[in-house]
């Protein structure tokens, strides 16, 4: 964040046309940049005095049962975004998992803090509006395409390798589609604009794992008998319907839960 750009940040939807990538605009991507930046904008001064004040203060001591213990303990990271305390458990952007439940938006008729909107927070550090959780929404849902060449590849493998070896190739098999490799290669991109491609990139991810793992799941356990995407699901709930395990509320909400909870993973 520290590294952004006081220049406005420009909505970067990278559309395949003629072999090479062009820029579309959409609203809630440009509502996102701006937040995020107004954030870096913020934070960056006191991430440079803190650094300038304190950069040889010591944080702590490390023992050898640390180091044998996988640094277990070890505090050498600094993080705003979420904050696992070995008692109180996780909190996202200061917000126990309680508060993060009760304060960011749901699906109609259910209890679930919606991962999405978790995703909004931890990037932002603000509790999105309704309205820009389903604006977030429909632009996941046309994000969410998996290029032929993907699924080929997904389909031809067998159904009993892990299904997170399965995932792993086809999250590798994606770039091609990098926004920010499409870029980088061209030898125009600027370190300040680095994180609007990768932001660009995380939101095709995030758009494009729900279908990727699902199409998976089916290929192993229903024998590629696939459930089409349901546009007008959240996406969360538009996953559990696509799994396919069966298709009632409180599966969605079950899975709704489950990805809010790991929403910082």
């Amino acid at each position: 964040l520290s590294r952004l750009s006081s220049s406005t940040a420009s909505r970067a939807a990278w559309v395949v046309g003629g072999g090479r990538r062009t820029f579309a605009q959409s609203a809630i991507v440009s509502t996102l940049q701006n937040k995020i930046q107004a954030l870096a904008e913020k934070k960056t001064p006191q991430f440079t005095k803190l650094r300038k004040d304190h950069a040889n203060a010591p944080i702590g001591e490390v023992t050898v049962g640390m180091c044998i213990g996988g640094a277990r303990g070890v505090k050498c990271l600094l993080s705003e975004t979420s904050l696992l305390d070995p008692m109180e458990g996780i909190r996202y952007r200061g917000r126990t998992l309680e508060e993060c439940m009760e304060q960011l938006p749901k699906a109609v008729g259910g209890n679930v803090g919606l991962p999405e909107a978790s995703l909004w927070l931890l990037l932002t550090d603000e509790i999105p509006t309704d309205a820009e959780v389903k604006a977030l929404n429909e632009e996941l849902h046309k994000r969410s395409t998996i290029p032929q060449h993907v699924l080929k590849l997904v389909d031809s493998l067998p159904k009993d390798m892990h299904p997170m070896t399965q995932l792993s190739m086809g999250l590798l098999a994606l770039q091609p589609g990098s926004v920010f490799g499409q870029a980088y290669r061209s030898g125009t991109m600027k370190k300040t604009e680095y994180w609007k491609h990768t932001l660009e990139d995380a939101l095709n991810l995030v758009a494009q794992i729900s279908p990727l793992s699902s199409r998976i799941f089916r290929n192993v356990f229903f024998n590629g008998q696939h459930v089409a995407a349901d546009p007008s699901l959240d996406w969360a709930g538009n996953y559990a319907h696509m799994l396919g395990v069966n298709d009632t509320d409180a599966f969605k909400e079950v899975t709704r839960l489950y990805l809010m909870l790991h929403a910082d993973h």
